[in-house]
Parts: structure tokens; C-alpha cells; sequence
């Protein structure tokens, strides 16, 4: 489970890097054609907004989950033990992949609909498609379905860990480069 969480991580990490890269070039391109040129980049604007924002955004998703640094208020259950504590564990990883599994089934269908309709918008004189840039969400709630399943089975397994570590300490470690 380990090897699949150090996977999605780095994935995660190389996508969201690429697509920064990415659009910080089209922006000073852009910027720079204006400059020297007297006009843009076309469609700078609708890029951004549909592709690099959203998977920016969202890609990254799962990776907070591996690193558990999803937002959580812990003021009362912190002082929960035992089986208690082990409820609230399981009612939270049970709802969390719910709701994502709604988000997921959601976006997909969304998803479908503008691929098949062939989406995009009209930007000058281009026809930009957007409907590729729709994909962005199933994809990234599918990661983090993965992620939180493998956080049921540890809870199932008893293996579920829920103290402060970081499970990305472990993957940028050089030391986990050599096992």
C-alpha cells in the first residue's frame, strides 16, 4: 500500500509541476508577444482558467491525503481512546469516500456530456475545446478514491495510523530511493 501511495505522490507532484511550468511559459510568453509584438498569445486567458487553474487545483488532491494534510478539526476527538476513537475514524474515512465518490460520479458524467458535444469556447478567432479540461476532476477524485480505499483497508487491517507522522517524509526521502 506504501508503494501506491508513494506512486499517486509523486505523479501528483510531477503533473502539478509540469502544468506550472507550463503556464507560467504561455503567461511571460504571452506577456512578452503584447510587449514586442502588439498581441498575445491566443486563448492565454481560457487556458489558464480551464486547464492549468483547475488541475492545479485539484490534481494535488490526493497528495494531501497521503500526507494527511487535509484540514481537520481535531478539538474533540482528540481526547477520545479505544473504540471511540476508532468510530470516529471509520465514520470519517466512510463519509470522506462517499462524498468523493459523488464528486466523482458527478464530474464524470459532466465529463461525458461536454466530450460528447465536443465543448469549447471561442476565443478570437480560435475554437478552443474545453472539453478535455473536464476530465481534470474524475481524474483527480479518482486518485484520492484510491487513496482513502487503501485508508479503509489499513483501518480494517488495523494498521491505520492516525498520529501526526508524514507519510511524505518517507517519499522525499533519499533513503526510501534506495529500498
Amino acid at each position: 500500500m506504501k508503494t501506491v501511495e508513494r506512486w499517486i505522490s509523486r505523479i501528483s507532484i510531477l503533473f502539478a509541476s509540469l502544468i506550472v511550468l507550463a503556464m507560467m511559459l504561455q503567461v511571460v510568453i504571452d506577456v512578452a508577444m503584447r510587449k514586442f509584438l502588439g498581441a498575445g498569445f491566443p486563448a492565454t486567458a481560457d487556458i489558464v482558467s480551464r486547464y492549468y487553474m483547475v488541475s492545479v487545483s485539484f490534481l494535488p488532491l490526493a497528495m494531501t491525503e497521503v500526507g494527511r494534510r487535509h484540514i481537520s478539526a481535531t478539538i474533540f476527538t482528540d481526547a477520545l481512546r479505544g473504540p471511540a476513537r476508532s468510530a470516529v475514524q471509520f465514520l470519517g474515512i466512510g463519509l470522506s469516500l462517499a462524498a468523493f465518490a459523488l464528486l466523482l460520479y458527478g464530474t464524470t458524467l459532466e465529463a461525458l456530456k461536454q466530450t460528447a458535444k465536443g465543448a469549447y469556447v471561442e476565443a478570437g478567432i480560435l475554437n478552443v475545446p474545453t472539453w478535455p479540461s473536464y476530465w481534470i476532476l474524475p481524474v483527480s477524485f479518482t486518485l484520492m478514491e484510491i487513496m482513502l480505499l487503501l485508508r479503509f483497508v489499513e483501518f480494517l487491517r488495523g494498521v491505520y495510523r492516525d498520529d501526526p507522522h508524514d507519510p511524505l517524509e518517507e517519499v522525499d526521502s533519499p533513503l526510501s530511493e534506495a529500498k
